[in-house]
């Protein structure tokens, strides 16, 4: 398994090593950075809901998105022959469906989720994967803190101003921008299939020289609690660290400061020195994980998601290689 090395971005939050870099934007600096950047950036809605919850994410988007914005679905671009969900599509198919939003591969993209952060960071991952370059990948932390800054008449920003780049006029297409001719150029030294992690686990190598984070939850990670599918086991593949991905934002779901980031990964005892594979329910908030690692300093080219996550693990793996704490 190969970790490839990625160039270090033009962050607006930067953190302490430059190469190991992620762009983060502060709901009180998207003005300015979105009057740095006219005509280049497309504002990319990726909300995705979980099943239990009963709201769609382009039904919000058509109520109410950033100006310009397209909607990124990935419950549409994915795998749709895998069994198991959110599973990475094909190159022709990212590129077909990228090209229809139309998002250009020289494009700034700022990522953004109704929820805070949440679904957002699966998408910027995929763009990654499929190689986007890392300096132009950019996270809104976050849409909602955004919406509340320009909406509240007693914050700063409504006092001072700034005008909002809310839209809440109606409307029923994903993108209303000319159809583009994206080109994709796959990365697989960031994703991980179950034969390469079910090697590691065999030869005992999780541990000793890769660390797996799992960021589903405590009571799901030590098998106390079900998984929300039914008939599939909870638990966690041995030699793993839990990290839930909610450990990693505010209440308001938005991304904690770099220095609380980095001082929760070291309690964790996760650093630098061996290659990181982060997995989850299906492959969403593990890349909340990742998402987080580089905003702490973590080199992204050592941090890799296991795609299909515990869904895939628990239905095909060996039931000796499922441990329970309980």
């Amino acid at each position: 398994m190969i970790f490839s090395q990625l160039k270090s971005s033009n962050n607006v939050t930067k953190p302490f090593l430059q190469s190991r870099m992620i762009s983060l934007i502060a709901p009180a600096s998207v003005n300015s950075f979105y009057d740095a950047n006219k005509n280049k950036i497309v504002s990319v809605d990726a909300t995705w809901y979980m099943p239990d919850v009963p709201m769609n994410g382009f039904n919000e988007f058509q109520k109410r998105r950033l100006k310009d914005a397209v909607f990124f679905d990935i419950e549409k671009i994915k795998d749709h022959e895998s069994d198991f969900p959110h599973m990475l599509p094909s190159q022709r198919f990212f590129e077909k469906e990228v090209s229809r939003l139309g998002i250009c591969n020289d494009d700034n993209i700022v990522f953004y989720d109704q929820q805070g952060v949440f679904s957002l960071c699966r998408a910027a991952w995929m763009f990654e994967v499929f190689g986007h370059d890392l300096e132009k990948i950019y996270i809104l932390n976050t849409f909602p803190g955004y919406s509340k800054n320009t909406s509240d008449p007693n914050l700063v920003m409504k006092l001072h101003g700034a005008n909002t780049l809310v839209d809440e006029s109606i409307v029923t297409s994903s993108s209303t921008l000319p159809k583009s001719e994206y080109k994709t150029k796959f990365d697989d030294s960031k994703v991980v299939s179950y034969e390469q992690l079910l090697s590691l686990v065999q030869d005992n190598k999780i541990g000793d020289e890769y660390t797996l984070i799992d960021a589903r939850s405590a009571s799901r990670f030590t098998g106390e609690a079900p998984e929300p599918r039914e008939g599939l086991s909870s638990g966690h593949i041995k030699n793993a660290i839990n990290i839930p991905f909610t450990e990693l934002l505010t209440p308001d779901k938005s991304f904690l400061s770099t220095m609380t980031l980095n001082n929760i990964f070291k309690r964790h005892n996760v650093d630098d020195s061996k290659p990181i594979i982060v997995m989850c329910g299906t492959g969403v908030t593990a890349c909340v994980v990742r998402a987080a690692m580089q905003l702490a300093g973590f080199d992204s080219s050592k941090i890799a998601v296991y795609d299909g996550s515990w869904t895939e693990w628990a239905q095909r793996a060996p039931s000796s290689l499922i441990v329970k704490d309980i």
